[in-house]
């Protein structure tokens, strides 16, 4: 089985499955634009503030325990990316499983991100 890494040097995201039943429950958290923007603005913040944290003890010290990150991916739930390709009037390369979560390449992320807040009248 190809590592995180490996599958995404062909794909801009990678499906991980969750249960059905929260799945269920995250499809019914629709956010407006505006609160999508934002959520997904501060996620963005969260881990380039996690990535640049890594070389520090605290990051070594998780590092032991979670792993190592590669800081070249962000998760999202599959509504959260559903609703962001649809305001930027972007066409996933593949069908978004609702129930599921998304380890997205962080440069796709922002440059999606990015088509969206222009969209939503947001710079």
């Amino acid at each position: 089985m190809p590592s995180l890494q490996q599958a995404l040097l062909g794909a801009d995201y990678v499906e991980i499955n969750i249960a059905k039943g929260v799945g269920a429950l995250a499809q019914r958290l629709a956010y407006s634009d505006e609160e999508l923007l934002v959520s997904l603005a501060n996620s963005l913040k969260l881990r380039e503030q996690e990535i640049a944290d890594r070389n520090s003890l605290t990051g070594r010290f998780t590092a032991l325990f979670v792993g190592k990150d590669g800081g070249t991916t962000i998760k999202f739930d599959g509504m959260r990316l559903k609703q962001l390709h649809e305001l930027a009037a972007s066409r996933p390369p593949r069908d978004i499983n609702l129930n599921a979560f998304y380890e997205v390449n962080l440069e796709y992320s922002r440059i999606l991100l990015s088509k969206a807040q222009k969209a939503g009248g947001r710079t």
